[in-house]
């Protein structure tokens, strides 16, 4: 596929002794990290006055039942639950936000390093965390996939990075999150009706009444579990996104890939190669051309060429 640069051997891996990288590249997400550890953090805290907010609601259901407090009481209680509850859901909403804008960094780093044959690229942060069903499952993969990519036995363009081992803290984090969802749906399926049905009553005068038996049903215990069992997931994912995060921090300084923010390529050896193929630092094909300056949009897979700018 035309001339290639010098190549060397290591553990029967072969890559170039020369990887280009573009200009600010890396980027920097310690702070960004901290961010969404305490946003998750948060959010696990943020279940302690959820629980306790309908167990109070259940214990005015159960008044109301006795005859101690009145219709109009347990619609105001009713009332003052959603008002509790929302703050969480808007710390989860922030939560979200930010969790997106790291992945989509770690990806740019993930592409800085120069893994050929990457699955999941900055756009799968976004659809992989709002699109509905593709967030039980993408996430869980896409940050595997950086996780194996930041493994410092591989070294930048290494063609074998994803013989890496995964995570087994990325594991357990999905594994709970996803067990929580799971009952959520499952266990609290009446909850989130009543929740639902409040909508169009919520912001009237109408009777609430019914709206709280319903949240105080059988389900509740399954709702109580599922949001704590939440809460545990948010402060093992504040732990993982940390230990990612330091992850791809480690194997910047082990290769110097935090020059690439200060120059117009990341240097290996004394000289710019000669024009050639190399692996796709982007990480979007097999190979892209280097004409000896700097990177082009000419690209190849399985022997076929293409563009595909930068």
């Amino acid at each position: 596929m035309g001339h290639s640069p010098p190549l060397c051997e290591s553990e029967g891996v072969t890559y170039p002794t020369y990887v280009p990288y573009f200009p600010g590249a890396w980027r920097h997400n310690r702070g960004l990290a901290n961010a969404t550890i305490a946003l998750h953090l948060a959010t696990a805290l943020a279940t302690i006055p959820q629980v306790i907010a309908l167990l109070w609601l259940r214990g005015r259901v159960d008044a109301f039942h006795d005859a101690t407090i009145t219709a109009q009481e347990l619609t105001d209680a009713t009332r003052r639950y959603f008002v509790i509850v929302s703050i969480p859901s808007l710390i989860s909403v922030a939560n979200m936000i930010v969790l997106i804008v790291l992945l989509w960094r770690l990806a740019r780093n993930h592409e800085t390093i120069g893994r050929p044959r990457t699955t999941f690229g900055p756009a799968w942060a976004i659809v992989g965390v709002l699109v509905p069903f593709l967030n039980m499952v993408v996430p869980w993969l896409f940050m595997n996939e950086k996780w194996k990519g930041s493994d410092q036995a591989h070294p930048p363009t290494s063609p074998e990075w994803k013989t890496a081992r995964a995570s087994s803290m990325v594991n357990a984090w999905w594994a709970i999150a996803i067990g929580a969802s799971i009952i959520g749906l499952v266990g609290g399926g009446d909850v989130a009706a009543a929740m639902f049905s409040a909508i169009s009553k919520i912001s009237g005068d109408a009777d609430l009444v019914e709206v709280a038996q319903d949240l105080v049903d059988g389900t509740l215990r399954w709702f109580v579990a599922s949001t704590l069992l939440a809460g545990v997931a948010a402060i093992l994912g504040a732990v993982t996104l940390r230990a990612l995060v330091a992850r791809q921090e480690s194997y910047a300084d082990r290769f110097n890939l935090r020059l690439a923010t200060a120059a117009a390529s990341y240097v290996m050896a004394a000289a710019a190669p000669a024009p050639g193929w190399f692996p796709d630092p982007a990480g979007r094909f097999d190979h892209r051309w280097w004409d000896g300056a700097r990177w082009t949009d000419t690209v190849s897979r399985d022997g076929s060429t293409t563009t595909d700018p930068l």
